[in-house]
């Protein structure tokens, strides 16, 4: 019975010992197989991206701040008649409850985007 364990944990140490090596041998060859022997490879100027323009950003988060604007003022309308319909005395609405996370959510991308 006592051979049977140890034999049984030596087979376990070694299976422990070898799978970490294993894959680390098996990630450090893909990598060498990987890399081709040579100069370096130029970018190709056609495929970069185009220069970074501050302006054209602040542009167009303008555009998203003026249309999210207009959607919140449109949801607090809504989120105002969802309360005047229910009596908060008693329960709350879940819809009136979902307006306010859409409003809540809206007021922090545009504040985000103000925010630059």
């Amino acid at each position: 019975m006592d051979q049977q364990k140890r034999a049984f944990l030596s087979v376990l140490v070694s299976a422990v010992v070898a799978a970490p090596t294993a894959l680390f041998t098996r990630g450090a060859f893909a990598r060498q197989m990987g890399r081709r022997p040579g100069p370096p490879e130029q970018p190709d100027p056609m495929n970069q991206p185009p220069p970074f323009d501050p302006k054209k950003i602040q542009e167009r988060n303008q555009k998203t701040i003026v249309q999210d604007i207009q959607k919140l003022y449109k949801l607090a309308g809504e989120l105002k008649d969802e309360v005047e319909k229910t009596d908060s005395t008693t329960t709350l609405s879940l819809p009136m409850i979902q307006k306010a996370k859409e409003v809540e959510k809206l007021a922090k991308q545009i504040a985000s985007l103000a925010a630059g």
